[in-house]
């Protein structure tokens, strides 16, 4: 402390005076440049120097001969000279928190400690509570120092920065580092090593394949239809080209089979590879089966597939409901634009007034709720397959089926009951 500071160092002592303001600590060297002499005697009454600093000794202010611009240039040499210390006082800084955030990185790689806990050691639960959180103190009790004297991250300024932000300065240091072991992303075995992945279905054996997408397609009545007719065309005529080639623009084979989840992955297993090429008018989407990829076993075990899943209670359950669905459009068409054609007999009349007469008065808007009824499936839009009506709350299921039989003649009832 006795020892006098280098000239170099009385801007630095300005600003510590000021506590960093530079218009202030440029006045005080002002001051201290006008100062004659060494700092006055305690005896003399003057203030005395108790921080051991060299007074501010600079050269004498400019004769009056020369104005008020001397001054003002002397000024502003004196604040360029601060601005310069304090910038490399931040470019020391910025480096030294580089060279430190490197260390750190080199020393804890792996799983960063966001909590601040000694050592990864468990907090104490419940009574020992206060024992844990007592060690803790005592541990960081040390120069503001963490558990293993590690010291804390600051952001340059005398604040601590967060965990996030000191995770992300080591992130950064450790890719500078070693570019190369970033660039190597982890696999999802190693970042998670107790989760099971599922095997794509393009890896699994072909049998597998096979057998699953066959699974999938049980309640698709017409796509095991289709498909099961198409491999066994191959298999009893592979000379055939028509059996080896699927085109995929074909309207049924779009409506009731592309579309249909593993249809196509079991053609892909079959060892079918989809081709597009351009044509005159168009272009060309077909999903081809080459003379020599034909594979007498997997066409077998794809018929085999497709034949058991014809077996199967979704298959059947699903085929019915397929009979139910024609039935309903055949109804559906005879009472609309076939019956306005033809005309309705005198026996087809009275059995519907009959019908109608079971079934109460339909009540006013505002009142009930719309009962809409659709014959087949409702995207086809059968002709004549739509009626609406409202019906009240007290009104039983009985008497929405005699106001079908009104609509639709006795066949629809007895199809529904």
């Amino acid at each position: 402390r006795g020892s006098r500071s280098p000239p170099a160092g009385r801007p630095r002592h300005a600003l510590n005076a000021t506590d960093g303001d530079v218009e202030r600590a440029a006045e005080l060297l002002l001051l201290g440049a006008e100062e004659q002499g060494g700092p006055a005697s305690p005896a003399g009454g003057g203030a005395v120097d108790v921080t051991g600093n060299p007074p501010l000794r600079l050269r004498q202010p400019p004769s009056s001969g020369e104005g008020a611009n001397v001054a003002r240039r002397n000024e502003e040499q004196m604040q360029r000279a601060i601005r310069e210390s304090l910038e490399l006082d931040r470019q020391r800084e910025a480096r030294q928190l580089r060279r430190a955030e490197a260390e750190s990185a080199e020393q804890h790689r792996g799983v960063v400690d966001l909590t601040g806990d000694s050592d990864g050691e468990p907090a104490d639960a419940g009574a020992g509570g206060g024992r844990g959180q007592r060690k803790k103190k005592a541990a960081n009790a040390g120069g503001g120092k963490r558990a293993g004297n590690r010291p804390r991250a600051t952001d340059g300024k005398g604040g601590v920065r967060s965990a996030a932000t000191a995770n992300a300065g080591r992130a950064a240091a450790a890719r500078l580092l070693n570019p190369a072991a970033a660039a190597t992303k982890p696999t999802l075995g190693q970042t998670h090593p107790h989760v099971k992945v599922p095997t794509k279905m393009s890896d699994k054996t072909k049998e597998e394949q096979i057998m699953r997408c066959a699974n999938r397609l049980k309640p698709h009545v017409t796509a095991v239809d289709t498909l099961l007719t198409v491999l066994m065309g191959v298999r009893d005529r592979p000379g055939e080209e028509r059996y080896r080639k699927i085109d995929r623009n074909n309207a049924n084979y779009a409506a009731h089979v592309r579309d249909r989840p593993g249809a196509e992955d079991l053609l892909s297993a079959m060892n079918y590879r989809r081709i597009r090429s351009t044509i005159p008018g168009g272009e060309a989407d077909e999903l081809r089966l080459e003379r020599h990829l034909a594979d007498a076993g997997l066409l077998y075990l794809g018929i085999s597939a497709l034949e058991q899943a014809r077996l199967s209670p979704e298959y059947l359950e699903a085929k019915r409901l397929r009979g139910f669905h024609s039935e309903m459009r055949r109804i559906g068409r005879m009472n609309g634009d076939a019956l306005a054609a033809t005309g309705m007999s005198e026996s087809d009349a009275a059995v519907r007034l009959e019908f109608l007469s079971g079934c109460p008065r339909e009540p006013p808007e505002g009142r009930g709720a719309v009962v809409t009824v659709f014959l087949g499936e409702e995207s086809e839009r059968v002709p004549g397959g739509r009626v609406s009506r409202r019906f009240d709350g007290d009104d039983t299921l009985e008497d929405v089926m005699n106001w079908l039989g009104g609509c639709y003649g006795p066949e629809l009832p007895e199809r529904l009951r």
